[in-house]
């Protein structure tokens, strides 16, 4: 069998093979085609525009490391910060932060750590009751809420994520089939904030596919946490990706054409209809929601209300 040749400097060898778009790449071929595709999506959106000091969210994945780790190497003039949420969950979270601290040691970015359980109140707490099968729902509420508290209190004006192309299309993918269309119009590269308690979101792998995230760490020889988080097991959100690739693999470029279909087609007309939703501030912490109490507040409510104490005005939501 024929060696596998790189499709830009023909060397033989090539490792990384880009299923979607049939194409091989060898180590250093591939960094320079995933900068430049990061690079395009960056400027395609006007992401620099809202993220002049970024608050980098890092959790020790492939996703979020490529996040960082793209962004320093193609604009290294960016004054980046990373934040590593220390959710509480036993072993997960302690390696998570061994490889977070390694990476941005190594390419010199300040970290910034921020613990649940100083506040009292971890994850697996907090995934009981009606969250105790959808223990990823109120992760990411947590992870939203913190992520934004920390870039206001800290003067970034954005918060970027590594939420990807399969991410993305997979919460779509939920959101259309329920006609939950008022959340279909938030999703998007750029969602910006009111820079006053609400910081922008940035997400420079938008068009960036799982395997592409995996790829680059691996050519740059970044560790990342490779196991999976013990809560995630059994959730909807795999299986939708599972699914979502069996319908690629019979509709060859479907998740691009579906996300292309929704930025392109679909928000512009949301957008006219729906509108971005009206905020308000929560009761007890004072950040944006749509409802007189926020999901994270509500969220750090029953865990007080369980232990037998009181919500005592905003000292519920941790500081």
């Amino acid at each position: 069998m024929p060696a596998i040749r790189c499709a830009r400097c023909g060397a033989e060898g090539a490792r990384y093979h880009v299923s979607f778009a049939r194409v091989s790449f060898c180590d250093k071929c591939y960094i320079r085609y995933y900068e430049r595709k990061l690079r395009s999506t960056v400027l395609k959106y006007g992401m620099l525009k809202v993220m002049r000091r970024p608050l980098v969210a890092l959790s020790g994945g492939k996703d979020s490391t490529s996040a960082l780790v793209g962004l320093k190497s193609v604009f290294p003039d960016l004054e980046v910060t990373a934040l590593y949420i220390d959710l509480g969950i036993p072993g997960y979270s302690e390696e998570s932060e061994r490889v977070v601290r390694k990476v941005t040691e190594e390419l010199g970015v300040e970290l910034v750590v921020h613990r649940l359980r100083d506040e009292g109140r971890t994850v697996p707490e907090l995934a009981v009751g009606r969250f105790k099968r959808k223990p990823c729902a109120i992760c990411g509420t947590v992870k939203r809420y913190v992520m934004n508290r920390v870039a206001l209190e800290r003067g970034h004006d954005s918060v970027v994520t590594g939420h990807n192309l399969d991410d993305t299309v997979e919460v779509l993918f939920e959101l259309y089939r329920r006609g939950q269309l008022e959340e279909a119009v938030r999703l998007r590269p750029v969602l910006l904030g009111d820079g006053v308690k609400l910081a922008n979101r940035v997400k420079p792998l938008f068009e960036m596919t799982d395997e592409e995230d995996l790829y680059y760490v691996d050519a740059k020889g970044i560790e990342v946490v490779e196991s999976w988080c013990p809560l995630v097991r059994g959730a909807k959100t795999v299986s939708r990706k599972v699914l979502i690739h069996e319908i690629e693999a019979k509709i060859p470029g479907f998740r691009h054409t579906f996300l292309k279909a929704h930025v392109k087609r679909y928000l512009p007309v949301l957008e006219k209809v729906l509108g971005q939703p009206v905020l308000r501030e929560c009761a007890v912490c004072g950040y944006p929601t749509t409802s007189e109490v926020c999901s994270y507040c509500r969220a750090m409510r029953r865990v007080v209300l369980q232990r037998g104490g009181e919500v005592a005005g905003g000292k519920a939501t941790g500081g």
